[in-house]
């Protein structure tokens, strides 16, 4: 009998057949080998093993999803809205596909700026009319209870409905208004809980500066750094590279 993954398993399992799908499709960018076109492919039906481990997803759909989007080769860029209103609630959907509250928000279409958007989400989803003020941060899925087999960047932006009408849509089962102490948290989507937490502070005290995942990176040398040279000419070892940065 197969068991479920720990929530914190299914995430682990996830981002690693996330890494191994972006680096396979861009090995198949720059390769015309068949030999290693096999071997990537290889490597997506293995990433799609993994994600159908940890999400219990058809593995063979799986595989077929991935294929048919080859262009996966860095993180997705997500935009959402954190919209406020005279009684200092925020504006969130119950989403169709897992029943759980979250941000108005979606994928960027390209030719968009952000901010776009983030307001056209908010229309599309909810049936209100958003005006964006301000910019809350971006936050990494991979830091934030994200399980998507997608790697994120959330771009959150804050704002107001300046017109539209609550609306119920096929992507959502419901919208509604919440003060910070009506929130129901054990139904919110894990993701975007501290992005709602974020937007909550900012609304109290916009001073709150604009939030990014504050993680420690320890720099390495890389192929670029085998041919790099100092000003005058000298070559450092690869040591020094990392040391000095």
């Amino acid at each position: 009998m197969n068991e479920t993954p720990t929530p914190d398993l299914a995430v682990t399992l996830t981002n690693i057949a996330s890494e191994l799908r972006a680096l396979s499709n861009a090995g198949l960018h720059y390769t015309d080998d068949p030999y290693q076109i096999e071997r990537y492919h290889r490597i997506i039906g293995l990433s799609a093993e993994l994600t159908s481990l940890a999400n219990g997803q058809n593995a063979a759909e799986l595989r077929q999803l991935f294929l048919d989007d080859m262009h996966y080769k860095t993180p997705y860029a997500v935009v959402d809205a954190a919209l406020f209103d005279d009684a200092d609630r925020l504006l969130l959907i119950r989403r169709a596909d897992n029943g759980q509250w979250a941000f108005p928000g979606g994928a960027c279409d390209v030719g968009e700026p952000p901010m776009i958007g983030a307001a056209r989400e908010a229309w599309e989803e909810t049936g209100y009319i958003a005006k964006i003020t301000d910019f809350l941060g971006i936050f990494d899925n991979r830091h934030n209870g994200g399980s998507s087999f997608h790697h994120l960047y959330c771009l959150l932006f804050a704002g107001r409905a300046i017109g539209g009408e609550r609306l119920i849509t096929h992507e959502t089962l419901d919208c509604a208004w919440f003060a910070e102490a009506e929130m129901p948290w054990a139904e919110v989507t894990p993701s975007h809980q501290t992005r709602i937490r974020h937007a909550f502070a900012w609304h109290k005290e916009p001073t709150t500066p604009v939030f990014f995942d504050r993680v420690d990176w320890q720099p390495e040398a890389t192929d670029q750094h085998a041919d790099a040279t100092r000003p005058d000419g000298t070559k450092p070892h690869s040591h020094e590279v990392t040391a000095e940065v």
